[in-house]
């Protein structure tokens, strides 16, 4: 199949008109702004011999292009348009290895029927891609990063994941709902994809894509929005699905007032602080994940607080899809030990 990666790359810079290359060296990572498509391909081969490099998917906000790296990486907040909607299919295999031929296929196998899926809800033809390791399928669309396109996302992958899940299940490929942030960062196509150790069974591949011949149309809101609403039942049973699996929570502290840090703390799971009372940490279901951690990322994350009073828990791998506060609860059963008062219903 042709490789339209530079193409892809101009078309990218056309529609979010400022991209982030983000590249990682030896667990070292350093960003870029660019504007310019000269500035970005010259950066992009001054890197390419040595390490991964990604890039954004959207466009951002009031954000300054200097054509160098140096930049600071991009957050979900300074985003301002969702320009591009992407789905990974990625085959389950020991953590921090590239995939075999035939894992490889599967995951192709596994893109064919999430686009299958999609075009029978009107979605025109997408980009469809290789991480090096699994399969890509890239959508263009021009959608305000907004609460409302944030929930319909989430209930578009929840969907998709639940309605196809079996067949996942069968040919062992993960459908990864976590990609759909507005700050994702993304495989640069035309890459080498070096995650983990290559092997002769195992080797690391270059990612390439394929764009649809002539237009590549962008996906109508109008459409997206149909789909999602007509996956909500299946989204909302597989959300009811991972609570049932989960269990009910019981003890007697009140979780408003868990020290998330000692606790994490204390089962040697605390990382480092980041900013406003956000903290890396080590995710304790990391033995599923199919990547290790980065030593200074934050693929895993607390909240002392949130909105609501609890403490918040996130992890960004596909495994801990829709795991929260209460499934670690349930998983170290100690969290009482970490209140600082117990639990009483409040009488008005």
């Amino acid at each position: 199949m042709r490789d339209d990666s530079l193409l892809y790359l101009r078309r990218a810079l056309d529609d979010a008109r400022v991209i982030e290359v983000r590249h990682n060296r030896g667990g070292r990572w350093e960003s870029g702004l660019f504007d310019n498509m000269a500035a970005l391909t010259r950066a992009i081969r001054e890197r390419s011999a040595e390490g991964s490099l990604y890039t954004t998917l959207n466009r951002p906000a009031s954000v300054v292009a200097t054509n160098a790296f140096g930049a600071r990486a991009l957050r979900d907040d300074d985003i301002a348009v969702i320009t591009r909607i992407v789905f990974d299919l990625d085959p389950r295999r020991p953590t921090d290895t590239p995939s075999t031929e035939a894992e490889l296929s599967a995951a192709v196998e596994a893109r064919r029927l999430v686009a299958t899926l999609l075009a029978a809800h009107g979605w025109p033809s997408p980009g469809v891609g290789i991480s090096g390791n699994g399969a890509h399928l890239v959508y263009r669309c021009c959608i305000e990063n907004s609460p409302a396109w944030r929930q319909r996302a989430a209930t578009l992958y929840a969907g998709l994941r639940g309605r196809l899940q079996s067949a996942l299940d069968d040919l062992g490929v993960s459908f990864d709902v976590t990609v759909r942030n507005p700050a994702r960062i993304w495989r640069l196509y035309g890459t080498t994809n070096r995650k983990g150790i290559a092997t002769a069974e195992r080797p690391h591949r270059q990612a390439w894509i394929a764009l649809p011949v002539g237009a590549w149309q962008t996906v109508k809101a109008s459409t997206i929005e149909a789909t999602s609403a007509s996956l909500t039942p299946v989204a909302e049973r597989y959300q009811r699905a991972a609570v049932v699996a989960r269990g009910p929570i019981g003890g007697s502290g009140d979780f408003a007032t868990l020290d998330a840090v000692a606790w994490f703390t204390a089962h040697g799971a605390y990382r480092r602080p980041l900013a406003d009372q956000k903290h890396a940490v080590s995710c304790p279901w990391s033995d599923q994940h199919t990547t290790g951690p980065r030593p200074n990322g934050s693929d895993t994350v607390i909240w002392e607080r949130s909105a609501g009073g609890w403490p918040t828990f996130h992890c960004s791998h596909d495994h801990c899809a829709g795991r929260s506060l209460l499934d670690v609860i349930s998983l170290w059963g100690d969290a009482d030990a970490y209140c600082s008062r117990d639990w009483s219903r409040r009488r008005g």
